[in-house]
């Protein structure tokens, strides 16, 4: 059976609306044809070509209406528009679009859940994300990220082969702490707030999966 998914889609690049591309010429001919005929009347000069004047006016106007929409034209040209989308039930963050599972499964279930909608459990990169991520989280849940150890030798691995980063480990304190627990989930404890943990992997967890956003 074809599953129809609608995307939400956002733009990358803010455009603070469409620029102007007109020279103020009409008010700067204005002030200089007051002025001119000001100064010509003083001074009695009434031999002066006035059409002449007028003429080299709007052609100077004329030009650098001209070198401004060009230069803004090049400008926008340099200006890619792209627009990050979503599946309409899923969170977006950063290049990624989160959805948080309300079933529990086995780590690799949960992993085969993800993989079926095109993602892959959550990634986590840094603690901005990890932020987001918690908002989206029942606190009385546990929730299985894509962080595992296969071996059960302290060899953590991230499902997507992102590098287990030394600066990025939000562990809850003293943990991980049993060998044997060879998946990671996320979870809140009182006193300490959200952190990770390490959890068999056959045990049953919601979890957090994670796509790449798409673009157009």
């Amino acid at each position: 059976m074809l599953s129809i998914v609608s995307y939400v889609c956002w733009p990358s690049v803010h455009l603070l609306g469409k620029m102007s591309v007109h020279v103020l010429c009409p008010f700067f001919d204005r002030v200089v044809i007051l002025l001119l005929l000001s100064y010509m009347s003083s001074l009695h000069i009434l031999e002066i070509n006035l059409m002449s004047c007028l003429s080299i006016l709007f052609m100077v106007c004329f030009a650098l209406q001209k070198l401004f929409s060009l230069m803004v034209h090049n400008q926008f040209k340099k200006i890619k528009k792209v627009w990050g989308c979503c599946p309409s039930t899923w969170k977006p963050f950063g290049s990624s679009c989160y959805f948080v599972s309300t079933e529990q499964n086995f780590w690799t279930k949960s992993e085969q859940n993800c993989v079926g909608m095109g993602a892959h459990l959550v990634v986590i990169n840094t603690e901005a994300e990890q932020n987001f991520i918690i908002q989206q989280l029942n606190e009385s849940l546990s929730y299985f990220l894509g962080l595992s150890d296969p071996q059960g030798n302290g060899n953590w691995q991230w499902i997507d082969k992102t590098p287990y980063k030394e600066n990025v480990r939000l562990w809850h304190q003293n943990e991980p702490n049993f060998s044997a627990e060879e998946c990671a989930s996320i979870v809140f404890w009182n006193q300490r707030g959200w952190g990770w943990n390490d959890v068999f992997c056959d045990s049953s967890r919601h979890s957090i999966c994670e796509m790449k956003k798409i673009y157009l």
